[in-house]
């Protein structure tokens, strides 16, 4: 910056090496002569500076550098420069409020500082000692450093060097002026801060004694809606008085007379249909010598009957968004409410509501699904997941379940089946759950095991044949085929015993059709041998290069303990697919022979993974053997470096080193790319302190169990059904590895920074009720929202202030969700404004609305009404999210995600 400041030449001359003027741009300028003398101190990398003095042409000062022929001195260039925009530089009071200034310092000798020009705030400082923050800009740094001036007093100083000249160039203020806003600040926040927890104090005890009774009445009145009385409503409150239990009130009894008003309509339209039918079969029956015009009139009365049956398919299928929106909004605004100080009974009568409402909620899903299969509206969708990810987790929903009833969970996933597929998920799930949860509800003891197997592959897809096995109550052949019929179950006394609706296999059974595989049953039909529900499904592969590393495994010795068989045989097979030799034994004796025959053969065990109870027996006696027995255990690794300094081929077959290997200084000019266990290497074993971290607690999910463990002293455990991911990571830390767990925390700390990033949100909707909800629940995680009514107001909103993301309803008045989005585009573009991620709320996510969307310029689209965990969800994936290019490309296309 200095050097364009000062690069304003005025005149220039040439003398030779005895000091005469030889050449000059401008006469009577510079002198005739020079000393011979100064020619010669004149060193041909630094220029030599005149220190500005004040002439009648303004501030000037000159720079002089010799001329060099080889290494022989034969002149010197002089150059006159006009200082007056460096000196207005120095002296420009601009931003530098009362006590600031900016200095310019060229090193005088070894132990001063001369300045270019005087200091301002002390006219008669021109030298100051050679230290502090000048001296590092003319030594060549840069930074930031609190010292005290020339005057004395403490300032904040910035310093750097002035390029080729070795100048300093420093700017500083007092410290006490340059802090004086921050501390102004600090009182402001923490007087606010106090006001508002005041405040809110206040508030949250009023809003607590004004629940109870519409919490009790909206309880009661959703059992009673809940039990089939339609005529239930709830009374409405004050006109004068509106607030979030008034828009309770409004939805459930506006939902209670949709529900009230379908039905009859429903009704009346059957019977009519139904009498046009009966008067064809009594013309029938009075005119037999027509019976050519009456068998044509029957078949039109069919016709008739099944438009019928069409209309109320079609008819359910398209209320979706109807019924389920106010519903939804029960389920909701009570969530919301069960966040906000209440009492004890407060939280247990919204429970009640929440419960209500969600069993009714699944009740008319089952309904809605059913009838949309029929009325051939269901889609599915093609998104790449995670197959092991996507079982585990149905698993994981109803592990509390299976454990509440005294019932194994197994997951058996053969070795070759992929994990990274192209398919539709949810719906994957939806049959995993609805399986998995029939087969622990009509099991009383034993196991429920689900099992996933490759039925064919091919280089593009692949078919898998899914299985849930149970050992319950079993079904006769003779009620088999009723199973996946609609509302068709074994026996009247199943509906008494266990509810349900009747349709969950009949709608899974769809479902798996629809993934082009079909879904049956086996069962000898004898309580104890259970039954088999088996599906296949044909899945696209997705390639994918992430997999774990299972190399670091290999040579490792582990010993599996669990009284159930398959449970036991299930985590054998897996770790061996990791290249672990497994062992497994189903009682406590049969451990310990196993591991006193390990150590007498000198094959010890690395780590024991036990089950916590044997036989109903808490394992506490095993464990307290292996820690009075140390030396049965042998540590295998504990040290990261096993795992990057020594690789291992995957087709060798040596074992990778341990720890004790870099204790004997094992360098790496000496190691060689593979290494064998020469008989002179160090074994190291476990002691009584440390034994137990050898030990993995297999426990269930229940969370005494894991507090449990810590009293134990055994500090890793993994809950059953096992994770993989989960007890991989287990794995590595018991046997020492520096996994990449601390890492990945970092980052996983790192992402839900961003996760947790406040979003500011335009909401376009016209219905008050979505307009509550989505704001209420917005405002619960933390985000701003501006409301816009209709399409019109949403485009001049986002016209007016920038937002995070557009939540834009499809159907609005005025101006519909695709117009005002072309619209928002069009302005992003017409003024260089960055691309707002906008998602489409449409009641009816079917194939077609996402061309639509896509065509509008929206990026994802979420369905109404709107569910909580699905718009978080979408919140998190947008704000860790690249934002998309504006492109009408196919490849924007393929990017549209529906949540």
């Amino acid at each position: 910056m200095a050097i364009s400041v000062i690069s304003d030449f005025m005149n220039a001359a040439v003398y030779d090496s005895k000091g005469h003027l030889v050449l000059e741009t401008e006469e009577n300028v510079f002198q005739p002569r020079i000393e011979e003398a100064s020619i010669n101190t004149v060193v041909q990398e630094i220029p030599n500076l005149q220190y500005p003095v004040e002439t009648s042409n303004g501030w000037m000062y000159t720079l002089s550098r010799g001329i060099h022929k080889g290494q022989k001195l034969i002149g010197q260039l002089m150059v006159s420069v006009n200082a007056t925009k460096l000196v207005s530089l120095v002296y420009d009071r601009t931003g530098l409020q009362e006590t600031g200034e900016l200095l310019v310092g060229i090193p005088d000798g070894p132990d001063k500082i001369r300045l270019l020009l005087p200091a301002m705030q002390k006219p008669n400082v021109i030298v100051l000692p050679y230290k502090g923050a000048m001296a590092k800009a003319i030594n060549g740094e840069s930074g930031i450093l609190k010292e005290r001036n020339y005057r004395g007093a403490r300032v904040i100083a910035a310093y750097r060097p002035a390029g080729f000249l070795h100048w300093g160039l420093l700017a500083q203020m007092e410290i006490k002026e340059a802090y004086a806003s921050v501390w102004s600040v600090r009182l402001v926040i923490l007087v606010t801060f106090s006001a508002l927890l005041f405040v809110g104090a206040l508030a949250s005890l009023g809003l607590a004694k004004a629940f109870t009774s519409p919490i009790i009445e909206l309880g009661k009145a959703a059992f009673a809606l809940g039990q089939g009385d339609m005529r239930t409503r709830v009374k409405k409150g004050s006109s004068c008085f509106h607030d979030e239990f008034s828009n309770l009130k409004d939805a459930f009894n506006g939902m209670a007379h949709r529900i009230a008003s379908h039905q009859y309509i429903l009704e009346h339209e059957v019977s009519e249909r139904t009498s046009d039918l009966a008067h064809a079969h009594d013309g029938l029956a009075r005119e037999v010598e027509e019976r050519k015009r009456i068998e044509l009139e029957l078949e039109k009365a069919k016709d008739i009957a099944m438009a019928a049956d069409r209309s109320k398919s079609e008819f359910l299928a398209n209320m979706s968004h109807e019924i389920r929106t106010p519903l939804n909004a029960i389920i909701n605004f009570t969530e919301l409410c069960l966040d906000t100080q209440i009492t004890q009974e407060q939280q247990e009568h919204l429970e009640y509501v929440q419960f209500a409402a969600q069993h009714l909620l699944r009740l008319i899903t089952d309904i809605l699904d059913f009838n949309k299969i029929a009325a051939g509206k269901l889609e599915m969708e093609e998104i790449q997941f995670s197959l092991y990810e996507q079982l585990e987790q149905s698993l994981s929903v109803l592990a509390a379940r299976a454990w509440k009833s005294g019932l194994e969970l197994c997951c058996d996933i053969h070795a070759d089946v992929p994990d990274q597929l192209l398919g539709d998920p949810g719906r994957l799930l939806q049959i995993f759950v609805n399986l998995v949860g029939n087969g622990i509800k009509f099991t009383k003891k034993g196991e429920v095991i689900v099992s996933v197997t490759v039925n064919s592959k091919s280089a593009d897809d692949v078919e898998l044949l899914f299985a849930v096995k149970d050992s319950g109550l079993g079904i006769p052949q003779t009620k088999q085929s009723l199973l996946f019929q609609a509302f068709s179950q074994v026996d009247s006394s199943t509906q008494r015993l266990y509810g349900g609706t009747g349709l969950g296999l009949a709608i899974s059974s769809k479902l798996a059709a629809a993934m082009g595989g079909r879904m049956w049953v086996e069962s000898e039909g004898v309580e104890g041998l259970g039954s088999t529900f088996s599906f296949t499904g044909r899945f696209k592969l997705f390639p994918s290069n992430s997999s774990m590393n299972f190399l670091m495994f290999k040579g490792v010795r582990a010993l599996v303990v669990d009284d159930n068989s398959t449970g036991l045989r299930i985590l054998t097979d897996l770790l061996k697919s990791w290249n672990i030799i497994a062992d497994g034994v189903m009682t406590t004796e049969a451990a310990k022979s196993a591991l006193e025959l390990g150590e007498s053969s000198g094959h010890k065990y690395n780590v024991v993974l036990l089950d916590m109870w044997l036989g109903g027996v808490e394992a506490l006696d095993l464990v307290e053997y292996i820690r009075a027995r140390p030396d049965l255990l042998q540590k295998y690794a504990s040290d990261a470096e096993v795992n990057t300094l020594y690789p291992v081929e995957p087709d060798s077959d040596l074992a990778l080193p341990s720890a004790h290997c870099l204790s004997q200084q094992c360098s790496s000019k000496s190691t060689p790319d593979r290494l064998r266990y020469g008989p002179n290497l160090k074994v190291e074993i476990y002691t009584k302190d440390n034994v137990s971290s050898a030990i993995i607690m297999l426990t269930s999910v229940n969370h005494m169990e894991s507090s449990r463990c810590k009293e134990l002293g055994l500090p890793f455990h993994t809950s059953k059904p096992i994770r993989r991911s989960l007890l991989n990571r287990v794995l590595r830390s018991a046997l020492g590895f520096e996994d990449k767990m601390s890492h990945d925390e970092g980052k996983t700390s790192k992402e839900s920074k961003k996760l947790n990033k406040r979003l500011h949100v335009l909401i376009a909707e016209d219905n008050p009720v979505n307009q509550r909800v989505a704001i209420k629940l917005l405002h619960k995680w933390g985000h701003t929202t501006v409301l816009a009514v209709d399409g019109a107001e949403a485009v001049e909103r986002s016209a007016k202030e920038e937002f995070d993301i557009i939540l834009m309803d499809v159907q609005m008045p005025v101006c519909d969700g695709f117009e005002a989005t072309a619209k928002i585009r069009e302005y992003e573009r017409s003024h260089n404004r960055k691309i707002t991620p906008i998602v489409a709320m449409t009641a009816h996510a079917m194939m077609g609305d996402g061309e639509y969307c896509i065509a509008a310029g929206m990026d994802y689209y979420i369905s109404k009404p709107l569910n909580a965990k699905k718009l978080q969800d979408l919140l998190q994936y947008v704000a860790t999210s690249s934002l998309r290019v504006y492109s009408a490309s196919p490849s924007h296309k393929n990017s549209m995600s529906m949540w």
